[in-house]
């Protein structure tokens, strides 16, 4: 999994919003190691300076890079649970195996353990949900890890075709948060590659359109209200059962 910059705007303001100016920390869930895959000078503009002064940096930049298919970036990589707790964010990461040696290990295609549920102020996706074939209780994890107030930063392809089981349509956001206690603060549609930069669009939550290649979906939703999770009904056919 990886953050690249315009994903990291998202995340250093939902952050930002969390803590509300505040010196407090925030407990932080990521649903997989992220590597910030975003060039040194971009990264001091986008964090600060002073976020970055002394921060460890890895060894192994050169393989991560390459692994992202982007061989040959002389630019430094920072751990990203310490950026994080460099943020105010204490993370917890799950996934499927210790890829890292930090991880908690969590199956998103089941239920989540009572004990991280309502536990979070930030829950980071930035790609997971649709490896996983059991999707909507993948999506439902990460919204049930958050508490009120809780903020998640979601990332989920649109038009990436085989990038994992399963593509997102704008209209699920909407429509499931709308049912489950969530306010949607943000939701873009974003085109690009690594090596030249994403930009975003424009996106249209409920009439069809027309969307670029390799496209993906950056969300960010607050939730405001714990209650029992609903599946919803699409928007086009509410009103239509009796």
């Amino acid at each position: 999994m990886a953050i690249e910059a315009l994903y990291l705007q998202y995340l250093k303001q939902a952050i930002d919003r969390g803590r509300g100016g505040e010196a407090r920390r925030l407990r932080g869930l990521l649903l997989a190691y992220p590597d910030i895959l975003v060039p040194r000078a971009a990264l001091g503009r986008i964090l600060g300076e002073e976020v970055l002064a002394g921060a460890g940096q890895r060894a192994d930049a050169a393989s991560i890079w390459s692994y992202h298919g982007l061989p040959g970036v002389a630019d430094p990589m920072y751990d990203s649970v310490e950026l994080f707790s460099r943020l105010g964010v204490d993370a917890t990461v799950v996934d499927v195996a210790k890829l890292r040696g930090m991880e908690r290990i969590v199956d998103l295609n089941s239920p989540l353990p009572d004990d991280l549920r309502g536990q979070f102020d930030l829950v980071v996706d930035t790609g997971t949900c649709e490896h996983c074939f059991n999707v909507a209780q993948a999506f439902v994890n990460s919204c049930e890890a958050l508490a009120a107030g809780g903020i998640l930063v979601h990332a989920a392809p649109l038009t990436r075709i085989n990038h994992g089981f399963w593509s997102f349509n704008p209209t699920i956001y909407p429509d499931f948060f709308e049912d489950n206690g969530f306010e949607l603060q943000v939701i873009s549609g974003v085109t690009g590659t690594l090596k030249d930069g994403f930009r975003p669009f424009a996106v249209d939550t409920f009439r069809r359109f027309q969307a670029p290649p390799e496209a993906a979906l950056y969300v960010v939703a607050r939730r405001t209200e714990v209650r029992p999770v609903r599946w919803p009904v699409q928007r086009k056919y509410r009103g239509m059962i009796s």
